[in-house]
């Protein structure tokens, strides 16, 4: 029997001012590394949209590859 938390609801990004549909979620102490700025501060995780998933990439690139070192 599937639960209510398993419904697929369509979700926006998080980011100010887009309204396009997200497709990755990152969490918050990973979204603060990055110069992005989210619609709202009482959430877990930021839903990023395909531009934005891409932009926070670029702007985190060297730190996600310390992180793997150490």
């Amino acid at each position: 029997m599937a639960s209510l938390r398993q419904e697929r609801t369509e979700k926006v990004c998080d980011v100010v001012g887009c309204d396009k549909e997200a497709e990755r979620s990152i969490s918050l102490k990973q979204f603060s590394k990055s110069s992005l700025k989210l619609k709202d501060q009482g959430v877990r995780s930021a839903h990023l949209c395909k531009d934005h998933y891409k932009n926070f990439k670029k702007e985190t690139k060297t730190s996600r590859e310390l992180d793997q070192y150490y």
